[in-house]
């Protein structure tokens, strides 16, 4: 099982997958949602998460992007065929080409860096032959889902001119969004992303401001572990600093054929405490 990951109301079903879908308010950040349908891919949040309000754009008040990053390992596992679909022939349509001239290098090196970040050897990496990237006018974000082998990112145009109004980077969110969702492409989820939604989220932040495409504004204290988005991705970034190869280790311990059910002892397993003293502990940095 694998997930697919939605900031908005484009049901993957209606692609003809049979994708769970996650909907979630199309409001930058937005977190929380409403789960409907179960199948073989999954839905969450776009690259965004996080209480209502966070910015997550890089640059807009935290770490700026440390520039484009393209590591050469797992580059035969990680280098999916693009397939580039853009349903918007008006003026929004043309922000992506204008922020990304060569997609192909440009998702090559994300997907690829997004399976350095998350494995250490080949054989863990799970098959992923083409990526479709859809970008479509549409009230949403960007969600994400896969059947098979085959993966598809759908990209809002409208939200991208948003950001472009705004005066923010249109390129350091058509890459950040490509880390998050290329993150649920690889990542693993017990085969059960729905239930496990909060995690999947977390560790999708925590590769995407790992690039520099999540902004360190966006940490607040309080909420819930299991909130998802950046709540529990910066706790996630925390306790990986903590612990290193933290991130490693609980994706490992989400694989879907190892027969186990998948818990918070995970967190036990990895550090020696419990999830809730970690939150805790986590809590008293802010």
């Amino acid at each position: 099982m694998f997930l697919t990951l939605s900031l908005l109301a484009a049901a993957a079903c209606s692609q003809g997958t049979s994708a769970w879908l996650l909907r979630e308010s199309a409001q930058a950040g937005g977190g929380g949602g409403t789960l409907g349908g179960s199948g073989e891919a999954g839905a969450s949040g776009e690259a965004g998460g996080g209480a209502a309000g966070d910015t997550n754009e890089a640059g807009a008040g935290g770490q700026a992007p440390a520039g484009p990053r393209c590591p050469t390992r797992f580059a035969a596992q990680c280098s999916p065929k693009l397939s580039l679909q853009n349903l918007d022939t008006g003026e929004n349509g043309q922000l992506f080409p204008d922020a990304i001239p060569d997609p192909v290098t440009t998702v090559d090196c994300i997907t690829r860096d997004v399976c350095n970040v998350l494995f250490r050897r080949a054989s863990e990496i799970r098959p992923r032959d083409t990526l479709h990237l859809i970008l479509e006018d549409y009230d949403g974000v960007s969600e994400t889902w896969s059947t098979g082998t085959d993966s598809t990112i759908h990209m809002s145009t409208r939200h991208l001119r948003a950001i472009a109004d705004a005066k923010g980077s249109v390129e350091d969110e058509i890459r950040g969004i490509l880390y998050y969702h290329g993150t649920n492409i690889y990542q693993s989820d017990d085969g059960n992303g729905a239930a496990l939604l909060w995690v999947v989220q977390g560790v999708g932040q925590y590769v995407r401001h790992s690039a520099g495409y999540v902004s360190d504004s966006a940490r607040k204290a309080g909420g819930a572990y299991s909130d998802g988005g950046n709540t529990t991705g910066f706790f996630f970034i925390w306790i990986d600093g903590q612990y290193p190869d933290f991130i490693y280790a609980l994706n490992q311990s989400l694989s879907p054929t190892d027969n186990v059910t998948w818990t918070t002892q995970a967190f036990t397993d990895i550090t020696g405490q419990s999830v809730d003293k970690l939150w805790a502990s986590y809590q008293k940095t802010f």
